[in-house]
């Protein structure tokens, strides 16, 4: 059964003015789910929609088989629904230990402290820089400590819009090494990304968005040397 269920999802900005115009994808339990396309496909605009981030229209968005199409954006986080964004994504003048205090905030009091505690252990170099501010944390350490807020709440699927965006090769790697580990680890992850070749690494199935739909679905192994997705994704033909 699918986890993650997104049907026909109509979404955009401005009243009469759709991005996403009838995209569909599905996720199941421990999968990582890769949203690829051109610039401009609406690839941002559909995974913030998931996360009730930009106003829907028409369509379904379906977590573990509960409609939270209209929810909140703070009533998903609560069910189960995490995203991680690709700015903005730590408050850089507050310390590690205070941004992870902060994501736990809708949890119960009881609870912060060890949730905190668990973050450290699956992020020790955060642990270690816990009282810096993150403001003066390295690109990769702060893309961890962005995802470390949001699994403090013990989400079902993990969202994340770009994150090896910025980063140099090196964390690019790790970054996406630390996503395949926590997937093992029992989570359901969906990512958009422009950095097709990392991301179809570490993926299980691939869509590709172009101009609000999806186009194409495959397996990530197989994906990158599919002759429609250089043509979808890459805007050219490949010739035998």
């Amino acid at each position: 059964m699918s986890i993650l269920e997104v049907k026909g999802l109509i979404a955009g900005y401005e009243p009469g003015l759709s991005i996403v115009k009838g995209a569909s994808i599905h996720a199941d339990e421990q999968e990582i789910v890769v949203i690829l396309g051109p610039n401009g496909a609406g690839k941002s605009s559909f995974i913030k929609a998931i996360a009730g981030l930009v106003p829907i229209t028409g369509g379904e968005v379906l977590l573990d088989g509960r409609d939270i199409t209209y929810g909140a954006a703070h009533l998903r986080v609560r069910q189960g629904l995490a995203f991680v964004p690709q700015t903005e994504n730590i408050f850089p003048l507050m310390t590690v230990e205070e941004n992870l205090r902060v994501a736990g905030g809708v949890l119960p009091k009881s609870e912060v402290q060890g949730r905190i505690d668990e973050t450290f252990t699956m992020f020790p170099d955060l642990a270690r820089q816990r009282k810096l501010a993150a403001g003066s944390l390295s690109g990769g350490q702060r893309q961890m400590l962005a995802v470390g807020r949001a699994l403090i709440v013990h989400p079902r699927v993990l969202m994340l819009d770009e994150p090896s965006a910025g980063l140099s090769p090196k964390f690019v790697e790790m970054v996406f090494t630390r996503l395949s580990e926590i997937r093992r680890a029992g989570l359901t992850i969906v990512l958009v990304e422009q950095n097709a070749r990392a991301a179809l690494a570490i993926g299980d199935r691939a869509y590709v968005l172009v101009e609000g739909r999806e186009a194409h679905e495959g397996r990530a192994a197989t994906l990158w040397d599919d002759p429609v997705v250089a043509e979808l994704y890459l805007g050219q033909r490949r010739h035998a």
